[in-house]
């Protein structure tokens, strides 16, 4: 019998701390960029960053994922004067450019990270939660008191219909930058994608940290925010901030 082909080296999982980092192609180690300076974005590929499996070892970074072109659109921003062909273009302070304020003004879609713990869920006070979704179709899940709306789109399974006093809210309140909003897309559970009820499963049964991935679609024509939507923080001013990718 014919041995199996060999499909290259296999992943690596790494810590956020590691001097080096598997190459996804050739297995060779590579200097961890995320143990460089702090001043600027750290950038490496799709492939660097999943065959290092980093979506474990950042469980407690703040993390956003975007293309190349929007990702350009965040750290020009508005194109400079003319310049004299004999003159050099000035250096781009990246750490300024990309400031995360930037994410509500470009078009385009990202993705990014939030982490909950069940155990940290305060049942609210002083108020009834509301008894079911405020849209009929949409799911609630518990304790995270987010109403989930199944859509056929298979890149988007989940999308967001309404935010009530749980976990998600108070991620929002402690991590404003990076807020769940109505109209979101919920893409991934513990670093896993699938259908709507895939997600659905893995959300209720996590015994308690979850680590889930949104997708933001800043073109609002390919993005219909449902009538029952009701975000308390759609209107939020994102404020000047760092951005590590």
């Amino acid at each position: 019998m014919a041995e199996e082909e060999d499909t290259g080296p296999k992943p690596n999982q790494a810590n956020a701390d590691d001097e080096f980092l598997r190459h996804p192609g050739t297995g060779a180690f590579f200097r961890n960029p995320l143990k460089e300076s702090t001043e600027k974005p750290i950038i490496m590929s799709q492939g660097e960053y999943e065959h290092n499996m980093l979506d474990n070892a950042l469980s407690t970074w703040n993390c956003v994922s975007i293309d190349e072109k929007v990702f350009r659109k965040m750290t020009l921003g508005r194109q400079p004067d003319a310049i004299p062909e004999d003159e050099p273009a000035p250096a781009i302070d990246v750490k300024q450019k990309a400031a995360l304020r930037r994410l509500d003004r470009i078009t385009g879609a990202y993705e990014y990270v939030i982490t909950v713990r069940k155990s940290q869920y305060v049942a609210p006070r002083g108020h009834r939660r509301h008894a079911a979704p405020l849209n009929p179709a949409a799911l609630q899940i518990e304790k995270l008191a987010v109403d989930l709306l199944p859509e056929p789109d298979i890149n988007r399974p989940l999308r967001v219909e309404n935010i009530g006093d749980g976990l998600v809210a108070m991620w929002n309140r402690a991590n404003p930058f990076f807020a769940v909003r109505a109209g979101d897309y919920l893409t991934k559970v513990e670093g896993v994608r699938g259908n709507a009820q895939s997600l659905i499963d893995a959300l209720n049964s996590a015994e308690d940290q979850l680590k889930i991935t949104f997708r933001r679609v800043r073109d609002r024509t390919a993005s219909k925010m449902s009538v029952y939507s009701t975000d308390p923080v759609a209107e939020m001013t994102m404020q000047p901030g760092g951005l590590s990718t």
